[in-house]
């Protein structure tokens, strides 16, 4: 069983390597913020753009490969209840975590919501929050 989780964690440590970080690096986090001239604005911004990019970049590719890989180990399985069992816990832990992200992504939204409209913030707008402009 470890060498099955190892090699599942190194699949998925070189498609992060591949298709994510080239994703982030190319983004700034903090565009408006240089030096001591970050606001308040930046940090919603920051944590406007760190909530989008898991729930939009990370989640959606991420969740479709554990769901095939659960998916392909359920088919396979060949009468095997082991392996039958296995895919099916790995489609219901992805299920699960994708809600997890999801969920966050409301929590984000009503704490930035709750935040924005009780402090008058230039450039920021609470119904657009996850694209602010900072000036």
């Amino acid at each position: 069983m470890k060498r099955e989780f190892k090699r599942y964690f190194q699949i998925i440590a070189f498609l992060f390597a591949l298709f994510l970080v080239p994703l982030s690096a190319a983004a700034a986090l903090v565009p408006n913020c240089a030096g001591y001239t970050c606001t308040i604005c930046s940090l919603l911004q920051l944590i406007s753009n760190i909530a989008l990019f898991l729930v939009s970049n990370v989640m959606p590719p991420l969740a479709g490969l554990l769901f095939l890989v659960g998916g392909i180990m359920m088919i396979a399985a060949a009468g095997s209840e082991e392996r039958y069992k296995k895919g099916r816990k790995i489609v219901i832990d992805t299920a699960i975590g994708a809600v997890i992200v999801l969920v966050s992504w409301l929590i984000v939204n009503a704490l930035i919501t709750t935040i924005g409209s009780a402090a008058s913030i230039p450039g920021f707008s609470v119904q657009n929050w996850w694209h602010p402009t900072c000036p």
